[in-house]
């Protein structure tokens, strides 16, 4: 058997054990993140599947993976002969696995699952399904870890200042306090790390790509505390923290915190990034409103200094950017043979120069031909395609700058694409400059926004299964909630289009095992007017990197659609001509050429 398959026949010998109909290992950790540390990936290490998003399901008889659409085609490479089934999240006829569970599992039987990692809003509903017919949700175990024997460690990397945050941490701590004091709560409690990060204006490395620190945080009527393994805390910092009042406990004091609360305590927790277990401490006798952390809202919308310091990692990056496209196109117009891990290996050394960098904000996708059809491929030593053939090279790629973070994609031709190639690129550049020239009232659901950048595809009978854009932090993780622009995003005070929201605008058109293609920028909204009827807003772009023009077909392209690519490439070079030079240089002033 695989290693995979042993895996799973050992975790059956549990679920007789513990007499479990199931056992269900999401994608999660105690802090609700999307990338986990490996310590928590057990999902993956279970079931093989390494994508960012799934659920497995285990039973005496079944092995279930669900999986949205941007992993249907990994998940069905990764898991073929480990008998697991893949199950295709949101497709027509497949029901979640939620539903399934209540569904398959027996009346009066018991499902395990991970309460430390299990979050309030998955709990309930979940409990809500199982409930009615008498089925019990077993949240006190972690069965992977009885037979996972070299689990990764938690991860320990050194905390460390972002000395360049405008906004100091008692002022960020008071208006958390305010706005605890308008909701009703005196006291609130958070586990999201990016959460904490902006709040502590601390930053370091525990999870690839988001500079956060594993921790917890509790503010009790005015008593900020941080619970963070102190030896991870240099001195300098700790005192800085307790000069600025917060009180520094261990990681591990968390949850004694919370059974400590005043019993007349008004406690406020976001249901989204709050676990089960935590929930379960807080004393009966406290007052209890779940509701959006208002540090969500606080981080998603920037202050003008934050996006002013937005900008210059922007210009930083895009002149690693044309420093790296330069190199690119010349070595292609050789000959030399280009793969898509010396892709990699290239943007990060041009980037590495830039100044103030500190990591890549997630792994590159380079991804050339059929592999570009895969939303999140991720090139390895043991997946690496040779840059061939008349098709194209698609790029999604960002770094962290201490100044703020970038994610862009492009796409460039290979050789000589045929005009089938260049009809979807032309699509979907059409797709991502409707959003960027949207013109809607300020405060707009980011839902409503969605169909700005759908629309050119829907001429052509095309779609996309992703979001047209997600939320990106300051210095913090390139997948930033609660605000993205997508038909799922429900209205609501998060999801309103406001100043200071930064969001990708990345409409895509896929074809299974042909090619995919992408276009993005990070978007910043802007008012443009006002009348009696209110503020009236469109959306300025921030990332700064030619759009290839070369795989434009002309025919599809509206004179307005022309202005506004030659205005965006009159800003690309206006901003990047004066930090680059050489090869670079007239790389630049090459691909802003008029179109």
């Amino acid at each position: 058997m695989s290693d995979v398959q042993n895996r799973i026949s050992s975790l059956r010998q549990l679920l007789e054990k513990e007499n479990l109909f199931a056992w269900v290992s999401i994608t999660s950790d105690p802090h609700a993140s999307e990338y986990l540390p490996p310590h928590w990936a057990d999902r993956e290490w279970l079931s093989g599947f390494t994508g960012s998003a799934g659920t497995l399901i285990v039973t005496q008889h079944d092995a279930l993976l669900w999986t949205d659409s941007r992993y249907w085609t990994q998940a069905s490479g990764q898991l073929e002969g480990s008998g697991i089934t893949l199950m295709k999240d949101g497709a027509p006829g497949v029901e979640g696995w939620d539903q399934w569970m209540s569904r398959h599992a027996p009346d009066g039987s018991s499902v395990g699952i991970n309460g430390r990692s299990l979050s309030v809003r998955t709990a309930d509903r979940l409990t809500g399904l199982l409930t009615p017919k008498g089925i019990s949700l077993r949240e006190d175990l972690d069965l992977p870890s009885q037979i996972w024997n070299d689990r990764p460690a938690m991860p320990s990397s050194t905390v460390f200042a972002h000395t360049l945050a405008p906004e100091s941490r008692q002022s960020k701590l008071s208006r958390l306090v305010a706005q605890l004091a308008s909701l009703g709560a005196d006291s609130f409690m958070t586990s999201a790390l990016d959460e904490i990060g902006w709040l502590t204006n601390l930053r370091a490395s525990d999870v690839d790509y988001n500079p956060v620190f594993l921790s917890h945080f509790l503010l009790c009527r005015g008593k900020p505390m941080l619970f963070i393994d102190e030896a991870r805390l240099p001195a300098d910092l700790k005192a800085a923290l307790l000069s600025d009042g917060f009180e520094v406990r261990s990681y591990a004091a968390f949850a004694d915190a919370i059974a400590s609360l005043p019993e007349n305590a008004s406690l406020l927790f976001d249901p989204a990034v709050t676990t089960d277990y935590f929930r379960n401490r807080i004393p009966k006798q406290v007052r209890v409103t779940e509701g959006l952390s208002p540090l969500a809202l606080f981080k998603t919308r920037k202050t003008p200094e934050e996006i002013r310091l937005i900008d210059e990692a922007m210009i930083e990056d895009g002149a690693a950017l044309c420093r790296f496209y330069a190199w690119l196109e010349s070595a292609l117009a050789s000959g030399a043979t280009v793969t898509e891990m010396d892709v990699v290996r290239r943007l990060h050394d041009e980037r590495a120069k830039g100044r103030g960098y500190v990591s890549e904000s997630f792994g590159t996708i380079a991804a050339v031909g059929a592999n570009a059809a895969l939303p999140h491929y991720e090139p390895s030593n043991e997946h690496n395609a040779v840059l061939d053939g008349d098709t194209v090279l698609l790029i999604d790629s960002g770094a962290q700058y201490e100044s703020g973070t970038t994610d862009i994609t492009r796409v460039t031709p290979i050789h000589r694409p045929d005009d089938a190639i260049r009809r979807d690129y032309t699509a979907v550049l059409r797709s991502h400059l409707h959003l960027l020239d949207a013109y809607f009232p300020e405060g707009a659901y980011a839902s409503q926004l969605d169909t700005f950048a759908r629309a050119p595809l829907w001429e052509v009978d095309a779609d996309f299964g992703h979001g047209t854009g997600h939320g990106v932090g300051f210095f913090m993780n390139v997948h930033e909630r609660p605000y993205s622009i997508s038909p799922r995003s429900l209205p609501s005070e998060a999801t309103k289009t406001v100043e200071g929201i930064v969001v990708s605008d990345e409409p895509g058109l896929y074809r299974e095992g042909r090619w995919g293609i992408r276009i993005e920028n990070l978007i910043t909204p802007v008012p443009q007017a006002s009348s009696e009827f209110g503020r009236f807003m469109t959306f300025r772009p921030l990332t700064l990197c030619p759009i290839d023009t070369r795989l434009i077909y002309p025919r599809m392209m509206k004179s307005d659609e022309i202005a506004k690519l030659n205005d965006y490439h009159r800003l690309v070079r206006e901003k990047l001509k004066d930090r680059v030079s050489g090869e670079a240089l007239t790389w630049l002033l090459e691909r802003t050429e008029v179109f």
